[in-house]
């Protein structure tokens, strides 16, 4: 029993490292450059375009439905976006190419701006290594950070801040 606890604790921490390494390296490969269109096609809300959240800083959250840690984030995304703080400051981008989607904006409620990114363009535009990630734009349509991994809403805080 204590080696299993044992390997299990060097798993989570090497997980735990391994989205830290991957975070800081999608940060240092986006930040402070033009942020890309964003997709065209909504799936839920309002078609939302850079132009829209010029002035704002904002969060562009990528993910997908089979996606286990984006079901883990998204009741924290939704409870960010209902707050103060996060309402009309972020998008979601979607990059199923199946109709998943509705069952996990059914499941999770999300209220917020959700677009289709099916040929994976904009993803790789954004130059997005992983799901879900969480990129600030600041109010000049610049990346300012991305963050990967699950969110909170204390992370999302933390960025958009910093992204102001």
């Amino acid at each position: 029993m204590l080696t299993h606890r044992y390997a299990l604790r060097i798993a989570l921490s090497a997980l735990a490292i391994a989205l830290l390494t991957v975070g800081l390296l999608t940060h240092a490969s986006t930040a402070q450059r033009r942020a890309p269109a964003l997709p065209s096609r909504a799936l839920s809300g309002k078609l939302t375009t850079l132009a829209d959240l010029h002035g704002y800083a904002a969060v562009v959250l990528f993910w997908a439905p089979d996606c286990a840690p984006c079901h883990w984030e998204a009741p924290a995304i939704e409870r960010f976006a209902r707050s103060a703080r996060g309402r009309g400051r972020i998008v979601a981008i979607d990059d199923d190419y199946t109709s998943a989607w509705r069952k996990f904006l059914r499941d999770y409620d999300w209220t917020f701006p959700v677009l289709a990114d099916q040929t994976l363009a904009v993803a790789d535009a954004y130059r997005i290594l992983g799901l879900p990630t969480a990129v600030f734009l600041d109010p000049d349509g610049r990346i300012a950070s991305s963050r990967s991994g699950p969110q909170t809403v204390v992370s999302l805080t933390r960025g958009l801040s910093a992204a102001a």
